[in-house]
């Protein structure tokens, strides 16, 4: 297997289900990373068990606020169409609901919270449905690394295969990034993929670049990831 796999466990936070599933997989030394959706529903007994178990603690930046308290108690609707959650995103740019000065503001607060919850800046940054991803807020998050001394992100410097809509569009905003990535001198691995951009699991591992890094991320809230991934002895 490829030396350079990088195992994320993305949505700790975003619900009950996801936060108790990515505990166990940090527990039998599963996962590499941990992305933190940071909500008051984060407890100190999950802190201490994240901090003890060694793991990189990653900010997972997002904009579903005004949902993680309702998911905490209630089962949370997936929704895995490309282009229904596109045109929600774009529709709510639009009308200015998500201006890049209001995401702004949002995130760094965010990652204020992670500092004051978790006693450290985070070892990296993500977002939920790879919003950040999106041009206007990739300067605004390479804006908030810089002022928070944050030295990784999820990016990937090249382009993956064509799995499925989300990674074309990705791939295709990754090239529109590339220069302000480049000069941001931050970290990243070489790829990065999506456990669910394929159902052929087998021939996702096969198709791995050997001797680059890959950051695979995984969501354990899906009982389908979390068995599959609680399933490997290591892939590394």
């Amino acid at each position: 297997m490829n030396k350079g796999i990088i195992i994320s466990a993305d949505d700790f936070g975003i619900s009950r289900l996801a936060s108790e599933n990515i505990l166990k997989l940090v527990e039998q030394g599963k996962v590499d990373r941990v992305e933190i959706m940071i909500s008051k529903n984060i407890s100190p007994i999950q802190v201490k068990q994240l901090l003890a178990s060694g793991v990189a603690l990653d900010v997972h930046l997002h904009l579903a606020k005004a949902d993680l308290d309702f998911w905490q108690e209630h089962e949370r609707k997936i929704e895995n169409g490309a282009a229904l959650r596109g045109l929600k995103f774009i529709s709510r740019y639009v009308f200015g609901l998500t201006s890049v000065e209001k995401v702004e503001r949002e995130w760094e607060k965010q990652i204020e919270m992670f500092v004051e919850i978790f006693g450290k800046v985070p070892d990296g940054v993500s977002s939920h449905e790879y919003i950040h991803f999106f041009p206007p807020y990739f300067r605004c998050v390479l804006r908030l690394c810089k002022k928070f001394n944050v030295s990784y992100i999820r990016f990937g410097k090249n382009n993956s295969q064509n799995y499925c809509a989300i990674a074309k569009i990705l791939n295709w905003l990754r090239i529109k990034n590339l220069k302000k990535f480049k000069e941001s001198a931050l970290v990243s691995a070489d790829y990065m993929l999506s456990f669910d951009w394929t159902n052929e699991s087998n021939t996702f591992l096969k198709q791995l670049i050997p001797n680059v890094s890959v950051e695979i991320v995984f969501h354990p809230e899906k009982t389908r990831e979390f068995d599959i991934l609680a399933g490997f002895d290591k892939l590394k």
